[in-house]
């Protein structure tokens, strides 16, 4: 269905998922794996609205939005990966609006990413999410 999240399979290396991702088109992947949007490991986080506001944000930004299981680095879910114009960038932490809405302005207008924002961009070599191990 177009504008449908669409589950993919997990496990495996999180850095060849990464080029994997880079050659496949703008969008934006969403994490809910093992870790990633669950109450277990981030109570008290709204993953239903977090996922909405990324879903919508993803369209109007021309992203084709998924979700997929685990990525790997569980212990800096939720984890964003998007791809926009041959970059893809790793977001860690993405666990309230602030961040989310921030990423999505970003995104939508293509405003500088705020300051504080910089804590939620993971480290990445070439491109790819070096190894979180």
């Amino acid at each position: 269905m177009a504008g449908q999240g669409k589950r993919k399979g997990g496990g495996g290396n999180p850095v060849g998922r990464a080029r994997r991702v880079a050659a496949t088109g703008d969008r934006m992947w969403v994490c809910r794996g093992c870790c990633c949007g669950t109450r277990t490991q981030h109570p008290g986080v709204d993953h239903r609205s977090l996922e909405k506001a990324l879903r919508a944000g993803a369209q109007r930004a021309g992203l084709r939005y998924e979700v997929t299981d685990c990525l790997g680095p569980c212990a800096l879910g939720n984890i964003v990966v998007v791809r926009r114009e041959g970059r893809v960038r790793w977001y860690r932490r993405m666990n309230g609006p602030g961040p989310t809405q921030d990423l999505l302005e970003h995104l939508e207008h293509g405003d500088a990413l705020p300051a504080g924002f910089v804590r939620h961009l993971m480290p990445a070599r070439d491109g790819v999410l070096p190894d979180p191990g």
